[in-house]
């Protein structure tokens, strides 16, 4: 079937003989900007003549990169992953990375991303009242700023929200003052981390915004349930396990989930040896997504 101009079928999706995720690219305006937009399909679906009933639920995904690097192709293996695993429809924003375009453009770009899915639901067969937010170090910092807009803004609300060792803080504090197993975090992490959040966030008040600062915000309450994993030798061990304990404070169901050993590159990078990471989180996605059914109003329950 031809493609509508905008959409780029991924080459992987053409394996010839193998059940594979399909991906389609889509160009997204945000703010006068165009990002690209990957949307990975499960193998299979959606069947050919799917009903609306048998709609999948989606995912928003943003990778890591520290504000200033990363990309579509990095995450690949992780969402095609996930796609399957869950199974969702999985979203995937180019956002507009730091410098050129410093805080707030990649979380508005996100929530562009996501209004741009409620209107295209049924186009890109998927079901908009049931989704979830996933992002890895930067990413997860963002879908934190995406979850606090959706919240703000009125908006379709996630049922719940992975985050990948998360960073939340600009200050620092937590880096700075312990690493794993109690010793300092190097300092060459610490100047990474203070160089990305200089170029991300160019001036003091971008620095303490809620959106860009989810550790200093003062408003925590009506969040989605949150999953926050970080390896147990991980720079940003006590920075996730302190945002989970202030979620947890404010009301929202919150879990720090530690994860044996080193994280390595991170679970995007280093995806084929983390695959128990995916497997958690998959598993707490599919919880979520299932307990967005059991607490739909009788209107919005579809028949078994």
């Amino acid at each position: 079937m031809p493609q509508k101009p905008g959409h780029r079928p991924n080459a992987a999706a053409n394996a010839a003989g193998q059940a594979q995720p399909r991906v389609v690219e889509h160009t997204v305006t945000s703010d006068g900007r165009e990002i690209s937009v990957c949307v990975c399909y499960p193998a299979g679906y959606p069947a050919p003549g799917a009903e609306a009933a048998a709609m999948l639920p989606w995912l928003v995904y943003l990778h890591a990169g520290g504000f200033v690097d990363g990309g579509l192709e990095w995450a690949r293996k992780l969402v095609q992953d996930l796609a399957g695993a869950v199974p969702a429809v999985v979203v995937t924003p180019a956002y507009s990375l730091a410098p050129d375009h410093p805080f707030p453009a990649a979380p508005e770009d996100a929530h562009s991303t996501v209004q741009w899915v409620l209107r295209n639901a049924r186009r890109l067969k998927v079901d908009k009242t049931r989704f979830a937010l996933v992002g890895e170090e930067a990413g997860g910092n963002l879908a934190i700023a995406l979850a606090q807009m959706l919240r703000d803004r009125g908006t379709a609300q996630p049922r719940g929200q992975w985050l990948i060792r998360p960073v939340t803080d600009p200050c620092l504090q937590h880096a700075s003052c312990a690493g794993f197993g109690g010793g300092q975090v190097p300092m060459e992490t610490l100047r990474r981390l203070a160089c990305n959040y200089r170029d991300y966030l160019p001036t003091p008040a971008d620095a303490v915004h809620p959106y860009a600062a989810p550790a200093l915000a003062s408003r925590l309450a009506g969040l989605p349930p949150t999953l926050v994993q970080v390896a147990e030798q991980d720079a940003l061990r006590a920075e996730g396990e302190a945002f989970a304990e202030r979620l947890g404070k404010a009301g929202v169901p919150a879990q720090a989930m530690i994860m044996p050993g080193a994280c390595g590159d991170g679970v995007e990078e280093a995806h084929d040896s983390c695959q128990a990471w995916v497997d958690e989180g998959a598993r707490f996605l599919r919880r979520c997504l299932a307990a967005a059914d059991d607490t739909s109003s009788p209107t919005e329950r579809r028949p078994a």
